[in-house]
């Protein structure tokens, strides 16, 4: 009987041994979870940031191709009027007017890469 009693009290000292090491490897276990929760939250935080700003460079890109555009139709009509001009004169005049022609270009490209 006494061998009984014992054996009853170390088993109910076990158990509760164990018990107490599952709670507590439960709760790291909570903890370690809210840790991982945080920094999934803050993953989101910077996935949707960086959603954010593609949309945004998108739209600037867009802009950009868009203005793009209007310069080359501007820059074709241009070059048709100087093909009539220089259809019109020879020579010299020529040179000297595709000259003048070639500095108006860059400063209108200085100009439009400026802005």
């Amino acid at each position: 009987a006494v061998v009984s009693t014992q054996s009853t009290g170390s088993n109910e000292v076990f158990i509760e041994k164990s018990m107490s090491q599952q709670q507590q490897i439960m709760r790291e276990q909570d903890e370690q979870l809210n840790i991982v929760g945080q920094s999934i939250g803050r993953l989101k935080q910077i996935g949707t940031a960086i959603g954010d700003e593609v949309e945004d460079q998108n739209q600037l890109l867009d802009d950009f191709y868009s203005d793009m555009g209007q310069t080359e139709k501007r820059m074709q009509s241009v070059q048709k009027k100087v093909d009539k001009i220089l259809e019109k004169v020879d020579g010299k005049k020529q040179n000297l007017i595709i000259g003048i022609l070639l500095v108006i270009m860059i400063i209108v490209v200085i100009l439009f890469f400026s802005t």
